[in-house]
């Protein structure tokens, strides 16, 4: 499977590649919060997680981090 995911912190680190069971797993591990952000070559702008397909697999009572990056 293709490495193709970046994510972003809140301090705007960026890490990537990755391929989409190895973000998940990131997710699943709580890792990645619903407030991160995610990217894709084919994406126009970062994404939040928690806005994302991949919110599906954060952990129910996992709490939204304040939306820091503009």
């Amino acid at each position: 499977m293709d490495k193709v995911w970046y994510y972003m912190k809140p301090d705007r680190n960026k890490y990537g590649p990755y391929s989409d069971q190895e973000l998940i797993a990131l997710i699943q591990q709580e890792i990645l919060l619903a407030g991160d952000y995610i990217w894709m070559p084919d994406l126009k702008a970062w994404l939040k997680i928690g806005d994302s397909i991949y919110a599906f697999y954060l952990p129910e009572n996992q709490p939204e981090i304040e939306d820091t990056i503009s």
